[in-house]
């Protein structure tokens, strides 16, 4: 680890405290710092003058390597009324239908066996055991969203996972055969509360899958965009891997999705002392290492290449828009509040946000006020260009952006840098 660290941060807010969210150590270094910026996903229902902004500034912990920003917005504020619907892509949705089916052709259940998923949206997931008749339970805070999920006949619980919430639920229905925790851990401010959880209800024979994108994608990729403040965290094989084994857990095995512009599925299982972890584990951990994913004088590099990343698309957007081009873009994601607040970018320069989903539809992107509009509005105004904000599913956007626009319009994505789409 890098000595030249930085440990001036209080991480919960209110408490003047200095430390990691998740090991508790007091030592973290600045990688990235990108200023005041407002909530990503929290979409306005109208203009609304002044936007409250937050501090985005992710750190990483000298001790356990976990990638951490201050918790200065509270997940009841974030989460919900929550606006991302994982059924809105194609790509999450086989995606889950194979993780399901690769369980269930494994024999992994028996009569009886259960499975729970932590933050189950709406979901997308858990419906595709249902017709193997095997009982799920899904944990999902966001009222708005938990109701869809209810509608499909998945008995899910509107409250934020919790060790409390662990308990109960392991008194009502003993220890599940699966935990399915996808795109969760990052989203979990008292991330020693939410371990603690997860160890309370795995069970001798229990499997944990946990699914994030990486922190080595962030930095290799440069993937900055997928910094806000709803990701509390931001996860390696090297911090799991010690988290896990602070409560009870091992990391048997770990794998590299193509999923989500690059994820890791972390596979935990109780600790009994005598584990021995898949090869994978001690490979991907001195990979992270090797490439300096825990070196602060390497995310100075990265901070300057990111500066360079965001000017290159604002000069980008203003010489195309002085040539006179209709620019739009596609995907009202997290990613696009992030990139365009970065900058102050507005509806001067993107005239609005296309979205599929009609939770996202009529409504702002945070103090940038560019509108979101629907696919169809979109076609009706016949961009000249087009920029695609969801990068990680850029080729499904792509082909119906092109089915209904044709060759005319340009579509472009800004990550890693300023690029044009092949068509």
């Amino acid at each position: 680890m890098d000595e030249n660290l930085v440990t001036s941060h209080p991480f919960i807010e209110g408490r003047g405290e200095v430390f990691c969210r998740g090991c508790g150590g007091e030592i973290l270094f600045s990688a990235l710092d990108l200023g005041e910026l407002p909530i990503a996903n929290e979409l306005l229902t109208s203009k609304q003058g002044e936007i409250e902004k937050f501090p985005l500034h992710l750190r990483i912990c000298a001790a356990c390597g976990l990638g951490q920003v201050a918790d200065v917005v509270t997940p009841e504020r974030i989460f919900r009324d929550y606006r991302y619907l994982s059924s809105i892509s194609s790509t999450f949705l086989e995606h889950a239908l194979t993780y399901v089916e690769e369980r269930v052709k494994a024999d992994m259940f028996n009569p009886g066996d259960w499975v729970l998923e932590i933050a189950s949206n709406d979901g997308y997931l858990l419906k595709n055991f249902l017709k193997y008749e095997i009982k799920v339970i899904g944990v999902e805070p966001a009222d708005n969203v938990a109701a869809i999920s209810r509608a499909l006949g998945i008995e899910t619980i509107s409250e934020f996972f919790s060790s409390q919430l662990a308990s109960e639920i392991f008194q009502k229905h003993g220890y599940p055969k699966l935990i399915i925790a996808n795109n969760v851990m990052a989203h979990v401010p008292d991330l020693v509360d939410f371990m603690k959880g997860l160890e309370l209800l795995c069970g001798p024979d229990t499997q944990i899958t946990v699914e994030n994108p990486s922190l080595s994608n962030i930095f290799i990729e440069m993937q900055f965009d997928t910094i806000y403040h709803e990701h509390y965290s931001y996860l390696s094989a090297y911090t799991v891997a010690k988290l896990g084994k602070l409560h009870g857990l091992y990391l048997d095995n770990v794998e590299r999705l193509a999923i989500h512009g690059g994820s890791n599925r972390y596979c935990l299982k109780k600790n009994t002392g005598e584990n021995i972890p898949y090869s994978s584990v001690d490979s991907m951990i001195q990979a992270e290492i090797e490439m300096g994913l825990f070196d602060s004088n390497h995310w100075k590099e990265y901070s300057d290449k990111v500066a360079d990343v965001l000017k290159g698309f604002l000069f980008w957007l203003h010489t195309t828009k002085s040539a006179g081009a209709r620019i739009y873009g596609y995907g009202a994601a997290a990613k696009a509040s992030t990139l365009l607040n970065s900058i102050n970018v507005g509806s001067d320069l993107i005239s609005a946000i296309a979205d599929a989903s009609l939770e996202k539809q009529g409504r702002f992107i945070p103090a940038a006020e560019i509108t979101v509009i629907s696919p169809k509005a979109l076609f009706a105004a016949q961009p000249t260009d087009v920029v695609i904000f969801p990068w990680n599913i850029k080729n499904e956007i792509a082909k119906y952006l092109q089915a209904n626009l044709g060759n005319q319009t340009r579509l472009w994505c800004a990550i890693p840098h300023m690029h044009e789409l092949e068509t």
